[in-house]
């Protein structure tokens, strides 16, 4: 039996491919890291896939790999090998590439030893497991549906590769039936999130400079200022925490659907286990729904990076000749990444026409979200296996973060995609990212469960 032999080789998949996997610090733009997880994953898929491909990217290699099952037809699996940088590894339990296991601080110390690593929930641990089933699988003859997997080795930049990949050859996903992402996601409390769908996201950077050579603060009546400049600008088009562009300025409008799975969400929904999970302590809203609320439908403005002026130790006083503010907006209203960035731009251009400062505004990633069937076949795999191994599933109405695989259905119509398997893990880009050990063996069964119930289910409608 094959569940058998899962349980039984679990440990030594544990020690001997997943801890080795991530221990390679493969954030984006470590370009040693990246090529030593390509080169890990290449030899690793070479025992059982037939075709294997690499292609350049602007950053790094796709690659591309199939493997033949029961079926003419392929099941597609988006993976990233891909992680976060690290930016200061000083509030780590221990070496963020060091895969070591650990207790973890309260409240999450009842979930046992855990896995310490850049990427062991965001997702390199659900991607070698998924490898790992399929080799055994094939070991044994027994995979039961082809499939074609993309690994994406720029997903946390945007994965730009990907998206002009996907548009320039779509010949080669033809004969795809779905898409699928293993992803691990159960709730501390063991239940599994399912989310039908993700948020569509633009990612900005907005550079206001002058031709001035910082000079001293107190010319900062008769110069112009990048710095306040820059300032006023961001606040022409969100302020207050609300969005000052049409696109974006109205509340998110339910679906019948998602007004019916959010009734029944809440109902069941512990939010403070979700802040806890997440290491979140303060919320702008007390009220612990509407801050869930907010979470899922209010579109976001984030500034990740603002820099600007004098930025060592102690102070200086000059004015500053260049400001850079990066933005990402992430949304789940009906509208175009075109649309938002029209206007954005358009009140770029109005600011800009009574400002001293050149004002350069550059538009980096961005892609709509996508929703998928309830009643597709992949969301009642997914149920299904999870019923098999005793965990209860929760549906969302999508997910507040953003991901290439909403470009996957937008490309091609006829895919569903669908993301999850069972594992319990969390602090994605932040310290002390974590997977739990004893749920790593729930999810390489439950892997094995979603591809054999896939399989029949899809053989009843074809």
């Amino acid at each position: 039996m094959i569940e058998e032999l899962i349980t039984q080789t679990n440990n030594d998949f544990i020690q001997n491919e997943l801890r080795p996997f991530l221990r390679i610090p493969s954030y984006t733009l470590n370009h040693k890291g990246i090529d030593s997880a390509k080169d890990f994953l290449i030899s690793y898929i070479s025992e059982f896939c037939e075709d294997i491909k690499e292609f350049e990217g602007d950053i790094n290699p796709l690659i591309l790999a199939k493997i033949r099952g029961n079926t003419e037809k392929l099941l597609l699996i988006y993976m990233m090998y891909d992680t976060q940088p690290i930016s200061d590894d000083k509030d780590w339990l221990s070496s963020p590439f060091g895969a070591e296991i650990k207790i973890l601080p309260e409240p999450l110390d009842v979930l046992g030893e855990c896995i310490i690593a850049r990427g062991a929930y965001n997702s390199k641990t659900p991607l070698i497991c998924f490898l790992n089933i399929v080799k055994l699988l094939k070991e044994k003859n027994q995979l039961p549906f082809s499939l074609l997997l993309i690994f994406d080795g720029e997903e946390e930049i945007g994965s730009p590769s990907l998206l002009k990949f996907l548009k320039n050859n779509k010949r080669i996903f033809e004969d795809c039936t779905d898409a699928y992402y293993p992803a691990i996601k159960q709730d501390i409390d063991e239940r599994f999130v399912l989310k039908l769908g993700y948020k569509g996201i633009i990612s900005l950077t907005f550079n206001v400079n002058t031709k001035n050579k910082e000079p001293h603060s107190a010319f900062s009546g008769m110069i112009p200022n990048p710095a306040t400049d820059l300032i006023s600008l961001l606040n022409s088009i969100y302020t207050n925490n609300q969005f000052l562009i049409n696109s974006l300025r109205e509340p998110y409008n339910l679906t019948m659907e998602e007004n019916s799975i959010i009734k029944d969400l809440l109902e069941v929904l512990d939010i403070e286990k979700i802040k806890k999970k997440a290491g979140i302590v303060q919320t702008l809203e007390t009220d612990t729904r509407i801050a869930f609320f907010d979470y899922l439908f209010k579109p976001t403005f984030n500034i990740s990076t603002l820099k600007s002026g004098y930025l060592e130790e102690g102070t200086k006083n000059m004015v500053a000749n260049q400001a850079i503010c990066n933005v990402d907006i992430r949304f789940a209203h009906n509208v175009t990444v075109d649309e938002i960035f029209k206007e954005i731009n358009a009140k770029v251009n109005e600011f800009s026409k009574k400002s001293s400062c050149k004002i350069e505004l550059i538009k980096n990633i961005g892609y709509e979200g996508s929703r998928v069937d309830k009643n597709s076949i992949l969301v009642k795999s997914l149920i299904e296996s999870n019923k098999i191994l005793g965990v209860t599933t929760e549906i969302w109405p999508f997910s507040a973060a953003a991901a290439p695989l909403s470009k996957i259905k937008n490309e091609f119509e006829w895919l569903n995609f669908i993301v999850g398997c069972l594992g319990i893990g969390g602090y994605a880009h932040a310290p002390n990212e974590f997977v739990q050990v004893d749920s790593i063996g729930r999810t390489r069964l439950s892997i094995f469960y979603f591809l054999n119930i896939y399989s029949k289910l899809y053989s009843k409608i074809s």
